[in-house]
Order: structure tokens, then C-alpha cells, then sequence
């Protein structure tokens, strides 16, 4: 019959592999994400011909990427939300059941200036996706098939000025949602350094103001 000793460890272990198996795969969705879209905006819109012959489908393709993209972008947050539980958890267990002082999760180190980490990437780059979406779904204007006798127009292309605005406003607005999220992810360690300055500098000031007595 197994130890509580060794039930706690087993959860421990469980609880590790967990959170790996969710790190693991929101990091390689990141890497993938922007590629895939890249990729696949690019060879939609290589030349001009192919832009005018399926320019019906910008707007559904776009749409549909669009829609893609953010579910995956609600998925990503869920992610962070239970990554950053497991991590609680993780810290709970190697303080109080297994009393290690520095497990991963006990030493794990705080994003760089507080805010830079893996949550603060994906609030750069699922925004920047869904805005290249939203960019090809309104980038371009219907184009009419041209009267007999006139030729193809093969001039300079030009995107819908519109367009860039919806980009620049879905960036805006799925960012601040996403670095909203990262800063109440962080708020604890934003508390702790500023009640560390703070001491700092009340020591400080005590210090100066017995040397002046």
C-alpha cells in the first residue's frame, strides 16, 4: 500500500506533467501560428492576376481566418489561466506537503520587468494575426469584370484605406484585452516589488535622517 508520502508525490509529478504538456503546446501553437498565416495571406495575394481572379473570396477567407484565429486566442487564455493555477498549486505542494525550497515551481522567476513573459507574446502576436485577417478580409474593393472590348486593368494595386484602420483597431483592442489579463496574472509580484521599493527607500530615508541627527 502506498505512503501519503508517496500519493503527494505522485500528484506532484501528475501536476508537473501537466503543466509541461499545456507549455509545451501553447508554445509550439505561437511559433506556428504567425507562419502558417504568413504564408497563407502571401500566397493569396502574390500578383495581381490571381488577386482579380479570386477576389470573391478576400472577404470569406479573411472572415474565416479571422474567426479561426480567435478562437485560438480564447483558447490561448484559458491556457495562461491554468498555467498560472497549476503554478499556485505547484508552489502550495513543494511548501507545504513536500517542503522543498526550491522546487520549479517555488524558484520560478518572475517575467522580465514583471510583464515581459510568455503571456505578454501571445498578447503581440494573436493580436498581430487577427489583424493581418481582418487586413485581407477588407483590404480589397470588389472588382467588376471588365466590359467586352476593355482590357484587364493591370495598373498599381491599391488596398482599401478602411482596411487598415480595422487592423490597426482589432490589434488595439484584442492586445489591451490580452495585456489586461497579464497584468492581473502579475499583479502579486507588481505588489511585492513595490512594497520592496518602498522599504528600500523608508530605510533609506531613516538612515539619512539619523545621520543628520
Amino acid at each position: 500500500m502506498a505512503s501519503p508520502q508517496d500519493e503527494q508525490l505522485k500528484v506532484y509529478e501528475q501536476l508537473c506533467t501537466s503543466y509541461r504538456a499545456i507549455d509545451d503546446f501553447r508554445a509550439k501553437l505561437l511559433g506556428f501560428l504567425p507562419l502558417a498565416t504568413g504564408t497563407g495571406v502571401f500566397l493569396l495575394i502574390t500578383d495581381q492576376a490571381k488577386i482579380v481572379s479570386m477576389q470573391h473570396l478576400f472577404k470569406p477567407i479573411g472572415l474565416f481566418g479571422l474567426v479561426i484565429t480567435l478562437g485560438l486566442f480564447f483558447y490561448e487564455l484559458y491556457g495562461i489561466k491554468k498555467c498560472a493555477r497549476l503554478i499556485e498549486v505547484g508552489k502550495e505542494l513543494e511548501k507545504n506537503v513536500l517542503n522543498v525550497s526550491n522546487g520549479q515551481f517555488a524558484t520560478r522567476p518572475p517575467g522580465v520587468a514583471l510583464l515581459i513573459n510568455e503571456p505578454l507574446a501571445a498578447s503581440l502576436i494573436y493580436p498581430a494575426v487577427l489583424a493581418a485577417w481582418t487586413f485581407l478580409a477588407f483590404a480589397f474593393p470588389t472588382v467588376q469584370d471588365p466590359l467586352p472590348g476593355q482590357s484587364q486593368n493591370t495598373g498599381p494595386l491599391k488596398f482599401q484605406i478602411v482596411a487598415q484602420y480595422w487592423a490597426v483597431g482589432v490589434f488595439l483592442a484584442s492586445f489591451a484585452v490580452a495585456f489586461s489579463y497579464n497584468v492581473f496574472l502579475v499583479r502579486r509580484d507588481i505588489k511585492d516589488a513595490f512594497a520592496c521599493v518602498k522599504t528600500k527607500l523608508y530605510g533609506v530615508t531613516k538612515l539619512g535622517e539619523k545621520r543628520r541627527d
